[in-house]
């Protein structure tokens, strides 16, 4: 009723724009997403050092290693919890299991410094926070404008940061990677959550 009185104070386009504008007003993210973006921003002033250090104390075969067995337990993790709440069938465990490899897989190929593969996986998780966040608060297309929106202008904030330090570089072709990176990051969360989970009625339809 009030939304209907409120109409009949403005012209049909001024109340279309008014409740457009209601839906982009539900911006609210966790406080661990909000860490994550800080993290990932403020990071960029010694995350580069870090690396090295691990580097020079185990080898570069070693950090790769390292970081492949931390990704694989981390899928292997969420794969598993999938199933066992029976969210998913075949066909969808075999689908996200397909796209958590590709997009390992090619953001390993890259060519580059070991902390841009490492910046791809952070901005994924970054993307399936945001969007698990926003989409909670928001219809699901508007959610994922927003989570999208947000973790490009982290992305941005990171490699303006970058500028003003000493050893790092400003790199507008970093802000398209970790654009990338959060889509990845957002597509993993749509297929996971937003389609049905496992039901009667529905390992039957596949059947």
């Amino acid at each position: 009723m009030k939304s209907a009185a409120f109409g009949n104070m403005m012209t049909k386009s001024e109340f279309m724009w008014w409740k457009m504008s209601q839906n982009f007003l539900h911006f609210k993210i966790s406080k661990t997403t909000a860490f994550i973006s800080l993290f990932i921003i403020i990071s960029a002033s010694f995350m580069r050092q870090v690396l090295e250090f691990i580097q020079a104390s185990i080898g570069k075969s070693g950090v790769t290693i390292l970081l492949w067995l931390l990704i694989t337990a981390g899928c292997i993790t969420v794969l598993a919890s999938y199933i066992i709440k029976k969210r998913v069938s075949v066909i969808k465990i075999s689908a996200l299991a397909l796209l958590l490899i590709t997009g390992l897989v090619l953001s390993w190929q890259m060519n580059g410094p070991i902390e841009e593969k490492v910046h791809i996986l952070e901005y994924a998780a970054l993307g399936w926070l945001a969007t698990k966040d926003l989409i909670k608060v928001n219809k699901k297309i508007t959610g994922i404008v927003l989570a999208c929106l947000f973790c490009v202008t982290v992305g941005i904030s990171d490699e303006a940061f970058q500028a003003i330090l000493p050893y790092r570089v400003f790199d507008i072709r970093d802000i398209v990677l970790n654009s990338l990176a959060t889509l990845w990051g957002i597509l993993i969360y749509l297929l996971s959550y937003l389609l049905p989970p496992l039901t009667k009625k529905n390992t039957n339809a596949i059947m």
